[in-house]
């Protein structure tokens, strides 16, 4: 049976930990990054389609010609619209400012010299002359713990910030090399230089994974960004067509399919569920459109929420989540998403037999039909052997950890303001890592529903779990992922992500206790 006990007695009030963080830099260095870090502005439109849509980010000056560098992604003509589907921009305006907000605004319109989309790099042009400019710095003698600042324009705020931070690790994340690093960053700030004490770019930051208190922050090695700027226009990858990737799983795996266009494809199965995959940002997504969260009013929502989260419990490998519409109505889909390096096409077969039965079971439910759980939906492997894999891959994390045999699970201890234990266990065949949160909050069901409702809506802006509730309404995040899919790597931001989310819960919600005794 999949459950194991956390208990841990947390209070209502949890306090991240702070660090007094580097020393600032002079005002020298700040001053010149100012003059070399810009505001990037994007805005698009697919005239056949009638799809627009604008962004921003950060970009640096790096030759006194007026080149600068940024992210692919910040410039990338694709419009992600609802439903998954990805419209592709005929027309793109980049505008590049510097000093906005300030009495030495000036802006320009640039050119999109280069685009690698593999690295996540773009290289843009501007009509005038740039005599300040970022030079790059050796990025193999960068060290863990070393001082560095990201300098950008956070959430599209047109000033400039510079937030301190350090060095954590470096990364394998999707085949790719990273910097890891623990300075604030947010949307906004990917294209922006990340930099040591000197003003030199170490590396540029490119994403932040997981939850809002997320640590795990990566910056493109700047030895990478200079190996890119010295080779050749043409050894830059074409673009690939929106779904390109997914559509190549599915060949590969030989399933039935529709292309419904714009980068989304549907695969009927045999009891009338679709289910539809796609491409979201490097994950590949699946999911079933269930119609809107049933009920009458939001009360009655409540209740179908807080179902739909008992359901999640003992869904192997997906989930339910809503995503809220501009008018306010819950959409509601079973859904999983996972790294498109790790989607095989066997896993993808699977996980879309698994969506098919899930979504059946749930809608069956719904209409007070009297269905079976769907049975037998597990992956292939031994246990033990698999339990055993996931202990040589702890052991090369460096991650503090124990063997609990008495429950056949590793624990690893985590303190995010407060104690908390992440455990890891093999269920189903998957690695099944989490750590509970304590009792369904809320005062009485129509508040526990509301609470309900805002949690699925939690899951659909998850990309590693879920929230989910056992049977004694004790909740969880979870994940649950195929041994194969781990590395080192992966395997610390999977535990690192579950520690942050209870993190983020317990800030918003605080502390419920369990509803049973302490086993």
């Amino acid at each position: 049976m999949k459950r194991l006990r956390l208990v841990c007695w947390i209070g209502a009030a949890l306090l991240l930990a702070t660090s007094l963080g580097p020393a600032a830099i002079n005002p020298e260095t700040v001053a010149y990054l100012k003059d070399a870090v810009v505001l990037i502005e994007v805005d698009l439109e697919a005239t056949a389609t009638g799809d627009a849509a604008g962004g921003s980010g950060s970009g640096f000056v790096i030759s006194e010609d007026g080149l600068i560098v940024t992210n692919a992604h910040v410039v990338a003509p694709e419009i992600e619209t609802e439903g998954g589907r990805t419209a592709v921009a005929d027309q793109r305006t980049v505008t590049v400012t510097f000093h906005p907000n300030t009495a030495r605004e000036r802006s320009f319109t640039a050119e999109v010299l280069r685009e690698n989309a593999d690295l996540d790099l773009a290289l843009l042009k501007i009509s005038t002359s740039t005599p300040t400019h970022l030079q790059l710095a050796d990025s193999d003698m960068v060290y863990e713990t070393q001082p560095v600042y990201v300098c950008g324009h956070p959430l599209g705020l047109r000033e400039i910030s510079i937030r301190s931070g350090a060095v954590a690790a470096r990364r394998t994340w999707q085949g790719s090399k990273y910097l890891e690093h623990d300075a604030a960053a947010e949307a906004g700030n990917s294209g922006g230089p990340l930099v040591d004490e000197q003003g030199r770019v170490v590396g540029v930051h490119t994403l932040t994974l997981a939850a809002s208190s997320m640590l795990t922050k990566f910056a493109i090695p700047a030895n990478v960004v200079d190996i890119w700027l010295r080779s050749a226009p043409a050894q830059d990858p074409e673009r690939q067509a929106p779904g390109s990737r997914v559509q190549q799983i599915l060949e590969a795996a030989g399933l039935y399919y529709d292309d419904e266009g714009e980068g989304v494809f549907s695969l009927p199965y045999e009891n009338d569920m679709t289910v539809y995959m796609h491409e979201y940002q490097d994950f590949l997504r699946g999911y079933v459109d269930l119609g809107y969260l049933p009920g009458d009013d939001r009360e009655e929502q409540g209740q179908a929420a807080l179902a739909a989260l008992r359901l999640n419990f003992t869904d192997l490998a997906g989930r339910l989540s809503v995503h809220t519409t501009a008018a306010d109505e819950y959409e509601l889909y079973w859904e999983f998403q996972v790294p498109l390096s790790a989607a095989t096409a066997e896993f993808v077969t699977f996980m879309g037999m698994v969506g098919a039965q899930q979504s059946a079971y749930w809608l069956a439910l719904l209409e007070d039909i009297d269905a079976d759980q769907p049975e037998g939906i597990e992956l292939p492997g031994d246990d033990e052997e698999l339990f055993q894999t996931v202990g040589e891959l702890l052991e090369q994390t460096g991650l503090i950890y124990e063997q609990d045999d008495e429950n056949g699970c590793y624990v690893l201890p985590y303190e995010n303001g407060e104690e908390l234990d992440v455990r890891m266990q093999i269920w189903k065949g998957t690695v099944w890592t989490y750590t509970y949160l304590g009792g369904m909050p809320g005062e009485d069901e129509e508040e526990q529903g509301r609470i309900a409702i805002e949690l699925l809506n939690r899951n659909w802006d998850d990309p590693f779990g879920r929230l989910s509730l056992d049977s004694y309404y004790d909740l969880v995040w979870e994940s649950q992922v195929p041994v194969d899919f781990l590395t080192p790597d992966y395997l610390t931001i999977l535990a690192n992500t579950c520690a942050n989310q209870a993190t983020d819960f317990w800030e918003d919600y605080g502390f419920t206790p369990f509803n049973e005794p302490e086993e």
